[in-house]
């Protein structure tokens, strides 16, 4: 593995990737330095923006590759998109469901993305959404890049936004039937390894 700093991973449908929550930027940059196992393609460390967690993006050939899994979800890559802009910030919304279902999870990530489209414009700053899906059925993951946390935090607060949007699509997003819970962090890369 190569490590160097300022890497963005693309993610990839070919893959699964592991999200893991860290206390702080250290235990993250200590998770990416050991991280050597066959199978594993790269793994990036995120410290927060706003608050003081850390967080690591791992991307595996398969699961049966996954070292030290340790309870952390696997997810699969299930629809994306990317636009343009250097990312400074990524955004991370977790939404938990009421048990497994994986028809309910591919229907939530279909109407973001219909949300998206009922916009008559898109948020500034606003670069990809790669919403994964977990393996066990019971969560999504959006990796989102914004061009800076300040960005996502307008889009956030403009009028009459409820999430990131103002359409009757949006208020579906945020109240669909069977959601648990969820979170919305911001990160920037601190450390990245890449196969070599």
């Amino acid at each position: 593995m190569t490590i160097h700093t300022g890497h963005w991973p693309t993610p990839s449908g070919d893959l699964v990737a592991v999200a893991r929550e860290w206390p702080d930027a250290d235990a993250a940059r200590a998770a990416v330095a050991s991280r050597s196992a066959e199978g594993l393609v790269s793994a990036t460390a995120y410290e927060g923006i706003d608050h003081d967690g850390a967080f690591t993006y791992e991307q595996w050939t398969s699961e049966d590759a996954i070292q030290d899994l340790d309870g952390a979800p696997v997810f699969r890559l299930y629809r994306g998109q990317r636009g343009e802009g250097t990312p400074g910030c990524l955004v991370i919304v977790s939404v938990e469901f009421e048990g497994p279902d994986e028809r309910r999870q591919r229907d939530w990530i279909d109407l973001v993305f219909t949300a998206l489209a009922s916009e008559p414009a898109r948020p500034e700053g606003g670069i990809s959404g790669y919403f994964h899906v977990s393996t066990d059925g019971t969560r999504v993951l959006n990796y989102a890049e914004w061009t800076s946390a300040e960005a996502h935090l307008a889009a956030l607060a403009a009028p009459g936004a409820d999430g990131i949007g103002t359409t009757d699509a949006w208020k579906r997003v945020q109240n669909f039937p069977g959601m648990s819970g969820g979170s919305v962090k911001r990160y920037r890369p601190i450390l990245s390894a890449v196969a070599a």
